[in-house]
């Protein structure tokens, strides 16, 4: 019964410690009462020149700050002040649970929400490294990498539009070597760096940590001169900045708050267009809450509310088949969100890893696409090339700096509009291209003129016809089926070989079905006209045939829908344990050796994103060690001069159970696992046992000789086992401490050990899926 309690009560302080660890907590109040505000104080010219020209009113409650007594109230419950946000009227701060329910009977406090998250890139990969030698060649022009040809940058470029005038904020884990680096010479010499701030440390200086940083400003601005040639890495060569390092790893709580605050400082200081690559998934939303209410998706409308352009990545989770969908904040409504596409001039080619849309609530993502693969700064020196839909949000965000160079009469929403009109494929839509790439042709030339018809509809009975020309190049069909409330039920991309024909049957059927389709840079519809049927979830779907054509793509609307990708309440877990004992950590333990190598495969069940509950059961076995030490001898028949223990071993075999509750404290890893706590208990049950025993002996006449003694399924010693376990894991490697409450002998043993070693220190690895 003692020992029963001891595991409770190990159990229940370490809950309670895990119950009084700080929680991440946003405490927002009912109101900003006696607070007092200056615009002309508090903001850049240029943010009053913007709000100015959108009739906005400079004595926005929202700008106002927050009550300080509201505040130090808060303050003096929590133990850290994270940031604080006047859009919101909400200070972010560090609590204990306890002190929960204090902050929330506080009566100008209207409600409190924890933040369970972790901001992350929207991820690269590095893959070629260029050292070419610098110098200055200031006599050549700048040539344009395929990344930027691709939108028609050239077309900018001569006219000398170059993003001038236009002011771009970009947040990011950190900025190193931008203040030396030879591809951000010319921000530095043009002083085009207006302002930087550093959230997690709270001061100016953003040029270390992340490289991540580095490689997306290249995307915008950057300009590469080796000896023979300058090439621009990014259009808007001439707009000014805004820095602000938001983003820490890992940091599993603030980067919301973070990412929150330089919104606003954004806003402060004058910024016309945000590019951020980083955003929230699965570390702390299902896909189903990718519908634009997240605290960030609502920070960036609010931006856009204010006449700020924000673009951000629509994640890297397409080949995560756990989530497939986009990221927040790329979910909001008022945001460009930037898909990828392969490098290629030519072709069109979904990259695999770029998300897809749409939004839960059914909301068309992305908007526009650009290259995943793009030659970037190289922090070290030189260029490099990476992959990530973090860089082709930043290569969108250079290109509407320079859009909207050519009209800056246009809100943020117009301008937005008019990027997703520019793009190459637009009025097609689908959710993984977006309108396509935008061209900067549309904003120097105008619209593009009518296209010739590539392609044309058949209906033939029940059966829906079109019929492609023969063309030798750019021949990729994009096609898709639109229900009323513009939803798509299904999409496809092929390449066209010859005088290809796409069949889809059963279109009678389906009075609400719209086919789309893009081919040769032409774009058409048909609204099919059947009877008075309409297409539903338990409908037959159209079936598609199609001859002299490859499938490039197809994605349904059950691959799309927000159900598809939430992750499993539990997950398969394979673990292996091997474990060493070699400590002398009990009075009057006389072993000195044991060890232990289980496997087991178990259960988890998420309780929360942080929070889960496990099981596990498996097979294993116990080595234990002995040295004899007392100098203890026996008289036996056999040898009636004496007999001594050398050594004793005993190994069991055993059945394995463990129930444990698992906590994450930071994500990531290369299986995505995170740093985690475990804390439980164990049971084993000793199926079989081996006693072995090594005896020193000596007859009458004193001649001594050794005898091993063997011996299997003894009695003495106990079949059930059980006690306490707790293990910190990074990934799938773990230390663990598994500590024996039972005992291992019974009093029928006749040994000369009455104790053995109750704590186990070992490795193991774990395998979630």
């Amino acid at each position: 019964m003692k020992k029963i309690l001891l595991i409770l009560a190990v159990l229940l302080i370490a809950t309670q410690y895990a119950a009084a660890t700080p929680g991440c907590y946003w405490v927002f109040f009912r109101d900003k009462a006696g607070t007092t505000f200056n615009p002309y104080e508090y903001f850049d010219s240029k943010a009053i020149e913007r709000r100015e020209k959108l009739g906005l009113s400079l004595y926005d409650i929202t700008d106002y700050p927050l009550n300080s007594d509201y505040v130090d109230a808060v303050s003096s419950l929590s133990e850290e002040v994270v940031g604080e946000s006047r859009w919101f009227n909400g200070l972010g701060v560090m609590v204990e649970s306890a002190n929960i329910e204090k902050i929330k009977q506080l009566p100008f406090v209207s409600r409190v929400v924890e933040i369970a998250g972790e901001m992350v890139v929207a991820s690269y990969a590095n893959v070629v490294e260029n050292e070419e030698e610098f110098f200055d060649v200031s006599m050549l022009s700048p040539e344009l990498l395929p990344q930027l040809l691709r939108m028609q940058g050239e077309k900018f470029a001569e006219n000398n539009i170059d993003g001038k005038g236009v002011r771009i904020a970009v947040f990011d884990g950190g900025f190193p070597s931008v203040d030396k680096h030879e591809i951000f010479s010319h921000l530095r010499d043009n002083n085009q760096i207006i302002k930087t701030w550093n959230f997690p440390n709270k001061k100016e200086f953003v040029y270390n940590w992340s490289t991540h940083g580095t490689m997306t400003l290249s995307c915008i601005a950057g300009v590469w001169q080796t000896k023979y040639k300058v090439q621009k890495l990014g259009l808007a060569t001439g707009a000014e900045f805004l820095l602000a390092r938001t983003e820490v790893n890992p940091e599993p709580f603030k980067e919301e708050i973070w990412w929150t605050q330089a919104m606003e400082w954004a806003d402060q200081n004058g910024a016309d267009i945000i590019s951020s690559s980083l955003g929230y998934g699965k570390e702390r939303y299902y896909t189903k809450d990718m519908d634009g209410t997240s605290h960030v998706a609502k920070a960036a409308n609010m931006a856009a509310r204010k006449g700020m352009l924000v673009c951000n990545s629509m994640g890297n989770e397409a080949d995560d088949r756990s989530w497939t969908v986009l990221i927040t904040p790329a979910d909001a409504d008022s945001v460009i969100s930037v898909g990828g596409i392969e490098d290629s001039l030519d072709k069109y080619r979904h990259i695999d890893f770029s998300s897809y849309g749409p939004t839960a609530d059914g909301r068309r993502k992305p908007n526009v696409v650009a290259f995943g693969h793009a030659y970037v700064a190289n922090p070290k020196g030189g260029m490099t090339m990476a992959y990530g839909t973090s860089f082709s949000c930043p290569l969108v965000a250079g290109f509407a700096a320079c859009a909207w160079q050519t009209k800056r009469e246009l809100t943020a929403m117009q301008m937005m509009e008019e990027i997703e009109k520019s793009g190459d494929i637009y009025p097609y839509f689908d959710y993984a291209l977006g309108y396509g790439v935008p061209q900067a042709g549309y904003f120097v030339e105008g619209p593009k003129a009518n296209v010739e018809p590539t392609f044309e509809f058949e209906k033939v009975g029940n059966t829906l016809k079109i019929k492609c020309q023969p063309f030798e190049e750019n021949t990729e069909v994009f096609y898709n089926l639109m229900r009323e409330d513009g939803r798509l039920h299904s999409y496809e991309h092929l390449d066209a070989k010859g005088e290809s024909v796409i069949s889809i049957s059963n279109m009678d059927l389906y009075s609400n079905f719209t086919v789309n389709v893009y081919y040769h840079g032409y774009v058409g519809s048909y609204k099919n006209e059947g009877n008075e049927e309409k297409y539903d979830a338990y409908s037959r779907p159209p079936v598609v045939k199609f001859t002299d054509a490859t499938k490039i793509m197809s994605r349904n609307e059950n691959q799309s829908k927000r159900e598809y990708g939430k992750p499993a309440r539990h997950h398969l877990l394979l673990q292996m344990n091997a474990g060493f004992a070699g400590v002398k950590t009990f009075e009057g333990t006389t072993n000195k050796q044991k060890t232990a190598f289980s496997a087991l495969v178990g259960v988890q069940w998420d309780a929360c994103k942080r929070y889960h509950l496990g099981a596990g059961i498996g097979m294993g076995f116990d080595d234990y060690r002995g040295n004899y030490l007392d100098g203890i001898s026996y008289a036996t028949p056999a040898f009636p001069g004496a007999a001594q223990v050398l050594r004793e071993r005993f190994r069991t075999s055993n059945l394995n159970i463990e129930l444990f509750q698992r906590v994450t404290l930071a994500h990531g890893g290369l299986m995505s696992n995170g740093f985690t706590w475990d804390l439980g208990v164990f049971g084993m049950w000793n199926f079989e046992n081996r006693y072995v025993q090594l005896w020193k002996t000596d007859d009458i006449n004193d001649n001594y000789t050794k005898e091993r003694i063997v011996r299997k399924n003894y009695d003495f010693i106990n079949p059930l086992q059980w006690g306490v376990k707790m293990a910190f894991t990074y990934d799938i490697v773990s230390v663990y401490a598994k500590l024996r409450i039972s005992n291992l002998l019974n009093s029928s043993y006749f040994g000369t050990y009455d104790d053995f070693m109750k704590l186990e220190i070992g490795m193991q690895l774990i395998f979630v899926k």
